[in-house]
């Protein structure tokens, strides 16, 4: 499924950098929750859409809110909440093929 890296684009319709690859590869490669947070984020198309808004729109299900921190008085980071759950490898699947499908329909 990595070889599918190549036919996503930032929001200005350029290649996906490094950095975003790496994100999504590390992901696609090993799914679990501090990989999903790396790269929910990442835009994958000119719409500006993100995995995360990928899911949604394909699974009525999926976590509304993701990962929530602060940092205490100290400067540590704290982590309030995380992931209810991250798509599994058949949902991450669809998440991608459903991102690719708006991508190349417009």
């Amino acid at each position: 499924m990595l070889n599918v890296l190549d036919r996503f684009t930032d929001a200005r319709g350029a290649p996906l950098r490094d950095f975003s690859r790496g994100r999504l590869a590390a992901l696609l490669a090993d799914p679990r929750p501090s990989t999903w947070e790396d790269a929910h984020g990442v835009a994958l198309n000119t719409h500006g859409l993100t995995l995360w808004q990928a899911w949604i729109a394909i699974d009525a299900t999926a976590p509304q809110i993701g990962r929530v921190m602060t940092i205490d008085a100290y400067d540590r980071v704290i982590m309030l909440r995380d992931w209810e759950r991250i798509p599994d490898d058949t949902m991450l699947s669809q998440v991608v093929e459903y991102a690719l499908s708006v991508t190349e329909a417009h």
